[in-house]
């Protein structure tokens, strides 16, 4: 498949990165919409030789541009037969990659999955023959990965935290349920200073920093490693006025200065 696209693609370093494929899940990378019919139209035609079809329902495609903005895109990409929709977002390998490159929506999204599956097994939270122990490897083992899949390459801001610590505490009350107040004698949810006490292990949001820490050493670790070429690569062009947004590689050394103070 890389015979087919030699030389085009996206340039990093040198490098030319035309696709991304995964078993039968591709991606297609070009710097303008004529590159990527012509790339499109070469793997349809490879595809055919070995008796393959491209699934026009479940292709998309992406522009990703800051000159977007003010322009209508065209509806359709028009590849021979095929019209393929513009999408301003698309799941691949189970994540969102979406047009403004932000992982708040792909956050968002395991959000609703995890509370998704939290309310499917409600019954068992509710459950007075269930242990608290084993509630609690429920979450961990079940609820709690559904939420931090591929969380070791978000770029999570502050917003995004708080929404994490949300969810996680909203768990955390009904398993260690409504406890009697000293005072009043009324009953009333826990404290967040009581969850942290009776928890004792990480919190969601410290657990994505531990995985972002130790993805980083592992990219660093290999040298002629795509994602290495990628994260040291800087990106061509001018930066909009304004406040720079954060980006992942920001991200690990805030937690690398968090976790590793500088001495006095």
């Amino acid at each position: 498949m890389m015979n087919i696209l030699p030389d085009e693609g996206v340039k990093l370093d040198g490098t030319s990165i035309s696709i991304l494929a995964y078993a039968d899940d591709i991606v297609l990378l070009g710097n303008n919409i004529n590159t990527v019919k012509s790339m499109c139209e070469r793997l349809i035609t490879a595809a055919k030789r070995v008796g393959l079809q491209i699934n026009e329902e479940k292709t998309e495609y992406m522009e990703i541009s800051r000159q977007r903005y003010g322009k209508q895109p065209e509806e359709f990409l028009k590849v021979g037969p095929y019209r393929f929709k513009n999408v301003p977002q698309f799941k691949y390998l189970g994540s969102m990659i979406t047009q403004s490159n932000n992982m708040e929506y792909e956050i968002l999204k395991r959000i609703q999955m995890g509370n998704k599956c939290y309310y499917a097994m409600d019954n068992l939270f509710k459950s007075r023959i269930l242990s608290k122990t084993l509630k609690l490897q429920i979450y961990t083992t079940l609820i709690k990965c559904i939420v931090l899949y591929g969380a070791q390459c978000w770029t999570v801001r502050k917003s995004d935290e708080s929404k994490l610590r949300v969810f996680e505490r909203k768990i955390l009350r009904r398993i260690y349920e409504p406890c009697r107040d000293l005072q009043t004698g009324e009953w009333r949810k826990r404290h967040n200073e009581e969850l942290h006490h009776l928890y004792n292990r990480p919190y969601i949001v410290k657990e994505i920093k531990r995985r972002r820490f130790e993805w980083a050493g592992h990219v660093w670790r290999k040298p002629d490693a795509l994602t290495k070429t990628v994260l040291q690569e800087n990106p061509r062009g001018k930066r909009p006025l304004g406040r720079p947004r954060m980006r992942w590689e920001d991200c690990v050394r805030k937690d690398v200065a968090v976790s590793l103070p500088e001495e006095d």
